[in-house]
Order: C-alpha cells, then structure tokens, then sequence
C-alpha cells in the first residue's frame, strides 16, 4: 500500500496533504512491524514480503510532489499573458473579438501587433477610445485595462 500511496497518492489537492501523512503513518508501522518477533508453530510459512518499497518502481512517485511544484514554478515564470504586459511591452493578439487572447511578444518580432501606452488597475478604469485600442480583464483580484497602440 506504501508503494501504491508513493505513485498514486498525489493527484488531487486533498491528496497532496494527505499522503505525507499516510505515508508517514505507514512507516511507523512499519518500525512497529519490524520490532516484533518472528512467528513460531505457524501452520504455513510465512508469506514472501516481496521487493524492498525503496527497489519498486511506484517508489519513484516521492519525486511527484517536486516535480509538480517544479513544472508549476516553471509555467510561473513563463506566463506571457495579459496580466504581466506593463507599459512598453509588446503585445500580440488573438482569438475572436468576444474571447480575444492577449500575449507578451519581444519588440523586435514579427509577432508584435501593439505597444501598451497605458495600464490601469481596477475594473472601472477606461482608455481613450480615440487614440488607444483597449483590452481589458475584470474578475478576481487582478483588474486591470490595458491601452494599446498599434505598431507600424
């Protein structure tokens, strides 16, 4: 059970907690186990307790919790959407007019649609029409409107 707990005990957000704590508990009675003394007049032999949970491959799934928070750390700071774009970066857009999606690009490529003039925060800030195209996200705690200016 320690072995399935090792690969499989991972995959969920409660079970993120969860397993340390199961396998924690698996090891102590595993010390507990281990203390106690071989069985005597049984009346079959005892069963072969197979492999060392260490030489099994499901042991391998003690590296799950720092892959996870690897990748997760790495798509972090990799994150080009519209909440990182601050005044002069460049920007590319795309999607449909209803749903657009907004990514940071470099300057210098070919992939550069706008420059953001400005950023406001907050969901009741508005650009001036006139002379910014505008993109915006409301909801949740990063509100922000984004003024664009397109690029020759």
């Amino acid at each position: 059970m320690t072995n399935k707990t090792l690969w499989q005990g991972w995959w969920g957000i409660a079970s993120f907690v969860i397993a340390p704590v199961t396998l924690i508990f698996n090891l102590v009675a595993r010390v507990r186990f281990g203390r106690m003394t071989s069985p005597a007049n049984g009346l079959r032999p005892p069963l072969d307790p197979g492999k060392p949970v260490i030489r099994r491959v499901g042991a391998l799934g003690v590296f799950a919790p720092f892959l996870i928070v690897g990748v997760l750390a790495i798509a972090a700071e990799l994150d080009d959407s519209a909440n990182t774009a601050n005044v002069g970066a460049c920007v590319r857009i795309s999607g449909t007019e209803s749903a657009p999606e907004v990514a940071v690009v470099d300057c210098g490529s070919a992939e550069a649609e706008f420059k953001v003039a400005e950023r406001h925060e907050g969901s009741d800030a508005r650009c001036d029409r006139t002379i910014f195209s505008e993109y915006a996200e409301y909801g949740g705690r990063d509100s922000f409107t984004l003024c664009l200016t397109p690029l020759p």
